[in-house]
């Protein structure tokens, strides 16, 4: 690409960021293959984002929505996770468009997508038609299982990976009912990450040697990485591992417990000494005074009659307050917060500057995560997300060189929808 061409999805020009220069065409949809190509718009790559309006990104079509006002352009989902990119709409059913992201290939250098396998070769697409067009290409694809196997063309999003891979096994409570995370875990966090260490790798192995090459990130084995120590204790023990909640087989107190206001609060105490210092603060309590829990094999003994104590005693209490009090005195304990917690009161957060604030011109101010990696050099720059097909004038005029009169026929032809 020209790296002096300005990227119109930034409001000013921010200076070098490590990957100027770099073009990504992103086909990626929903949570973990758009947080993965995030991370490298926010970092200086240009990515284009192929978008449909007949069948938009479905984060688009989910909440919250900013004023409660549904619009594809309102979604807080959507907005978080596709920061910094354009947005060029192409109804990939027209073999026009599928001309198009054939002439825009040779430009780029990463194409990504998270479709079921073999969505985008049948379009003609796919990896082995692409890299005719650029040898050194390097091409990352998402299937939710791979591309191979009984179960290699099956589709699914975050929640499906928590069920496969054994999330939903360990995330529950001692009576035998399953919760589950809370959220769809692995679009946020691992497969992101496994995904943008490929790219890295493969980036850096083309430099080396000018070669491109195919990725393939499947998402079930990237997130069963997250039941490491589960899947290493049943190959020596060929034991499942015990559902417990929140709690510990070998300490106690361990886990959440109820405050005033309905806030909680965890406590994990893990030696005698911080128990001892917790009986300080409850010295009025009975069982502060109770020899049988004064080491840790007696109060796991007597957890079923020591539980529902410590639980009336921390209902009296402001969370926040007693996890002061706790943390002076050197028990481990912390209040579970929520996004207003973060976003507003949360100190460490606020020190760090960790939220941006953006102004997004259907929404007004947005708040945005900033990068959790700090490069001192060339630190991350938070940009605005992309309206739904802000930029397919840009791309077609600017990177193809389609006059006005060629785009119009287009736009009527159906074709950028």
């Amino acid at each position: 690409m020209n790296a002096q061409m300005k990227h119109p999805a930034r409001a000013k020009d921010y200076g070098p960021l490590p990957l100027n220069g770099l073009r990504v065409l992103d086909f990626t949809i929903g949570g973990a293959g758009p947080f993965a190509t995030k991370a490298m718009a926010d970092y200086g790559a240009e990515v284009i984002k192929i978008e449909s309006r007949t069948h938009p990104d479905f984060p688009r079509t989910m909440g919250p929505y900013a004023g409660g006002i549904k619009d594809p352009d309102r979604s807080g989902y959507f907005t978080n996770r596709n920061s910094g990119k354009l947005s060029l709409t192409l109804n990939l059913k027209k073999p026009e468009a599928i001309a198009i992201i054939k002439r825009l290939v040779p430009s780029c250098d990463v194409v990504t997508n998270n479709f079921r396998a073999g969505v985008l070769e049948r379009l003609g697409v796919g990896y082995d038609t692409l890299s005719q067009l650029r040898h050194d290409l390097i091409y990352m694809a998402m299937p939710l299982q791979g591309s191979g196997g009984p179960q290699g063309t099956y589709s699914g999003v975050g929640h499906t990976l928590n069920v496969l891979s054994g999330l939903y096994g360990v995330t529950g409570y001692d009576d035998g009912v399953l919760v589950g995370p809370g959220t769809n875990y692995p679009d946020h966090s691992v497969n992101p990450g496994h995904g943008l260490v490929a790219l890295m790798g493969a980036l850096i192995h083309r430099r080396r040697t000018g070669l491109g090459q195919y990725i393939e990130v499947a998402q079930l084995e990237s997130t069963m990485n997250l039941l490491g120590p589960s899947i290493v204790g049943y190959s020596m023990t060929r034991k499942n591992p015990r559902v417990m909640g929140n709690e510990s087989e070998d300490f106690f107190p361990y886990g959440l417990f109820s405050c005033a206001n309905d806030r909680w609060l965890a406590i994990s105490i893990r030696q005698d000494e911080q128990w001892q210092a917790l009986c300080r603060l409850a010295a009025s309590e009975p069982f502060s005074r109770d020899a049988s829990f004064a080491g840790n094999a007696g109060r796991l003994a007597g957890k079923a009659r020591l539980k529902p104590m410590l639980m009336a005693w921390t209902r009296r209490h402001d969370a926040f307050e007693l996890m002061k009090q706790l943390q002076e005195n050197g028990v481990p304990a912390g209040v579970v917060q929520n996004a207003r917690d973060l976003v507003e009161h949360d100190e460490q957060i606020a020190a760090r500057e960790n939220f941006v604030t953006v102004e997004h011109p259907v929404m007004g101010p947005v708040v945005y995560n900033g990068s959790p990696s700090r490069l001192s050099r060339t630190p991350a720059r938070i940009a605005c997300a992309p309206l739904l097909g802000e930029h397919t004038d840009y791309v077609l005029k600017n990177m193809l060189g389609m006059n006005d009169g060629e785009i119009a026929g287009l736009r009527e032809a159906g074709v950028l929808e």
